[in-house]
């Protein structure tokens, strides 16, 4: 078998080149871009241990707690981590002045989309 001429192996060199960077592009796409499923499940069980301390506070003292620290270390070692790290990605627990609602969400997907927990109706939602 003859060998490739130098135009014909360059063509070869630089079909690789640019294989390899396609393959390298599209595996930093599906790293970056995926969705991150261990945050979901850890958050998901945060919100469950919250939601069984807020009970079990409820219990003891006749209302749900009026923040989440409340529950700290009495019911929980310490509010658990939600999906993202950050000051404004944690758990949020609201309290309605008017609607007396307790309500337990976070950011699941960033800018949108955030689980919610209403205590009073014990149903979860979706914010988007």
């Amino acid at each position: 078998m003859a060998k490739p001429s130098g135009a014909l192996q360059r063509l070869f060199t630089a079909a690789r080149a640019t294989a390899g960077q396609v393959l390298g592009g599209t595996l930093l796409l599906v790293t970056l871009l995926r969705p991150n499923r261990s945050g979901s499940e850890r958050a998901r069980k945060g919100a469950e241990q919250i939601i069984a301390a807020s009970r079990a506070f409820q219990q003891r003292h006749g209302r749900l707690p009026g923040t989440l620290e409340e529950l700290v270390p009495e019911f929980l070692p310490s509010v658990p981590e939600a999906k993202y790290r950050g000051p404004h990605f944690g758990f949020v627990y609201d309290v309605g002045p008017e609607s007396g609602r307790h309500v337990l969400s976070w950011t699941e997907h960033i800018p949108f989309g955030r689980p919610f927990y209403v205590f009073e109706e014990e149903r979860w939602g979706y914010l988007d």
